[in-house]
């Protein structure tokens, strides 16, 4: 795993050797030209790259990135939510969850868990999900009538209860802002269990520009460095 920074200044860095390289070569080969008796009267053969372009495919292997979510909840719309949830999942499931009344929202724990959640909305998260599941929901499960519930199915109707309450409030944020901090890139996509991770293709196009450094004096024959783009 590597920071696509990174890697994209490892790919300059390597396409800069290899011109430097080149020019080497160059070099030598002008060096061979003017001492041979024929081919010094010809022109040094010397290829440029003025433009090196790469499509490259790479697999993002994590994103280092916090959100800003605002918190906002209708009462009556969340209510009519997690009934609409618990119907269905007693029906599919076949178990006796009871529903929740207009009652037991407005009722403290719920209540106070609202204005928490509310009053600590708008920070930069690493992901909702996390947020989320730090909500300790054991006092608002225990406030409902769990008592209804037939006794072999507490553990399984709890399990689903506290999931379908935790799902509908993860619904209730709505995202604000977010700050990507850094990309971190596997280049190797060979992997064959790698076919359900996100893969990006870069086009990098980088063209040449040459810098010349010459060295002067001034008037009071100081020495100076002059730098050129060329």
């Amino acid at each position: 795993m590597i920071k696509l920074s990174d890697y994209l200044d490892y790919l300059n860095k390597e396409i800069i050797q290899a011109r430097k390289m080149a020019d080497e070569n160059a070099v030598l080969v002008a060096r061979q030209y003017a001492e041979h008796p024929y081919l010094k009267y010809f022109k040094v053969p010397r290829y440029a790259m003025p433009v090196v372009k790469m499509d490259i495919p790479v697999k993002v292997a994590d994103i280092d990135a916090k959100s800003k979510f605002d918190f906002k909840l209708n009462p009556l719309i969340f209510l009519s939510e997690v009934n609409e949830k618990i119907r269905a999942v007693n029906k599919e499931k076949n178990l006796s969850m009871a529903l929740i009344s207009e009652e037991q929202v407005a009722g403290k724990e719920f209540q106070t868990l609202f204005k928490k959640l509310e009053n600590n909305d708008q920070r930069y998260v690493k992901n909702l999900g996390s947020v989320v599941k730090k909500i300790d929901l054991a006092p608002q499960i225990k406030a409902l009538n769990l008592n209804i519930f037939r006794p072999q199915a507490d553990d399984d109707e709890k399990y689903e209860l506290t999931r379908i309450l935790s799902e509908t409030i993860a619904g209730k944020y709505s995202l604000v802002s977010s700050r990507l901090n850094n990309i971190f890139i596997d280049p190797d996509t060979t992997s064959s269990e790698d076919k359900d991770k996100l893969f990006i293709n870069l086009h990098v196009e980088m063209e040449e520009e040459g810098i010349r450094i010459v060295k002067l004096q001034d008037k009071n024959g100081n020495e100076v460095e002059e730098i050129t783009f060329e």
